[in-house]
Parts: C-alpha cells; structure tokens; sequence
C-alpha cells in the first residue's frame, strides 16, 4: 500500500511504465475496478486489492500474487509525462504525443526486485489489460525512454507471454550513435549491461538492428556477457563480443 506519490514506487521512474491518454480521458478507478471484475483469470487477470477515495487518484493492484501502484488517475492530477524518447508502431515520427498519463509501477515491497523477468512480466500483462481503454494513445516503458503504440504493445506482450521472444523493441530502445554504430537503451535495466554495434563490424543499419535484437533476446535469455567471444553474423561475418572491463557494454566489432 502506498501512503503518498512521492515515497511510492510511482516515484521512481526508472521502474516502471505509463499509459498515455488524449486529454481529458485519463480512467477513473470506477473504469479499473470494471476492467479488474472483467479480466479476473488468465495473463493479465488482476484484482483490486486497495480502493482509496476517488479524488486520491491511486489504487494497489494484486496479479500472480504481486502488488502494483497504479496513480494518476481522474479526477486527481495526471501522472508526470515520461520521457519518450524512442517511438515504435507510429504511423508517422510526427504524430502527437497524448498529454495525460497514469502511472504503473511495482509495489514498494518490491522495488528491489523491479528488473527481475517474472515482476516485468506481471505489470506488462496487467498493462497490456490497460492498453484498449478509451482515449489511450501510447504505452511508455521508463527504463529505455520509449514509447509503444497500444495495439503493438499489446501483441508483442501477448506473444512474450504466450512463449515467444522478448519484446527487444520497446522494453529496450535501438539508437544510432554520432559514430555511426548501433546502441541499445534500457537493455541495463534487465542485466546491467548495455549492447554497441561498432560501425567497424561493417554491418548495414538493417543487419544491425537485425543483430542487435538477436543479441538482446540471448542477454536477457543467459545474463550478461563477461568473456570475449567471436561469433558469425546473420550475413556469415565473423565477429566478436567483447565486454568492457566494468562488464557495463558489450561491443561488437569484426573479429580479428
């Protein structure tokens, strides 16, 4: 349970994400409560295991055992707007940002643990439940600065929880650097260890990227790499991982 904002895990932001809402269409917790009664089994079931006065704006969820805050609800303030710095599903870079948020994050009991795959897994489910409500028009995971469309969260979720891969774009961000190499953003969050694609490796923006994801599913999968390695790229390249000595980046670069 929380008591205010500014001492809950809807404080920290680099765990946890927001639901993006056009004005003026931010959910009530009469709107969770619904939703909570409507999807009680299943990935993403949940109930509500704390129900304050409406005009705090806040209720504690229960999913697979778990306690998450979510806050920001109508009729008090809006949820502080994320950072959205990487954009995925979109029609368009242009297209405009919603301006109201709530806020979902992982109880206080358990902000140690917020990176751990299990506890991930249970808010995205319990998001990707969220991700349909009327008015919404961008999920925003904080650890990588990115925001998701909707529709696209919600498959690439669905597919995550159903045995596929690691949603790689998304819960992790892909940006160029000034060198012209590849970064990953968000990827320490999971493992403390973020992803460089030298321009040296010669690999074309698309065989990067194609890489890039490749290697954050195997990271999330198996943990940081601490031993240089060579391996073959998509294309048949050999290359080579080599962790920084800090183990903090891993960097990839042609082998030899």
């Amino acid at each position: 349970m929380i008591v205010s904002h500014e001492g809950s895990a809807l404080g920290q932001d680099r765990a946890g994400l927001s639901l993006i809402f056009a004005g003026g269409t931010r959910p009530r917790a009469a709107d969770i409560v619904r939703l909570a009664d409507a999807h009680a089994e299943g990935a993403g079931g949940f109930a509500v295991s704390h129900r304050p006065a409406e005009r705090e704006g806040w209720l504690e969820l229960l999913s697979s055992g778990l306690a998450f805050d979510l806050g920001g609800l109508a009729p008090a303030e809006s949820a502080p707007l994320p950072q959205q710095i990487h954009r995925y599903g979109f029609p368009s870079p242009e297209e405009a940002f919603a301006v109201e948020a709530i806020r979902l994050a992982p109880g206080s009991h358990l902000a140690a643990g917020a990176h751990l795959l299990p506890i991930v897994r249970t808010m995205c489910a319990l998001a990707a439940r969220m991700a349909r409500l009327p008015g919404i028009g961008a999920v925003a995971w904080h650890p990588a600065r990115t925001a998701i469309e909707p529709e696209l969260f919600v498959r690439s979720i669905d597919a995550w929880l159903s045995g596929g891969a690691f949603p790689a774009l998304g819960l992790v961000a892909l940006t160029d650097t000034p060198e012209g190499g590849l970064a990953s953003e968000g990827l320490a969050f999971f493992v403390g260890q973020e992803l460089l694609i030298d321009p040296a490796a010669g690999l074309s923006s698309r065989d990067s990227a194609r890489l890039a994801i490749r290697l954050i599913n195997l990271i999330v999968a198996e943990g940081p790499q601490r031993i240089a390695r060579d391996f073959t790229a998509l294309d048949g390249e050999p290359l080579s991982a080599k962790p920084s000595p800090d183990g903090r980046l891993l960097r990839i670069g042609r082998a030899g």
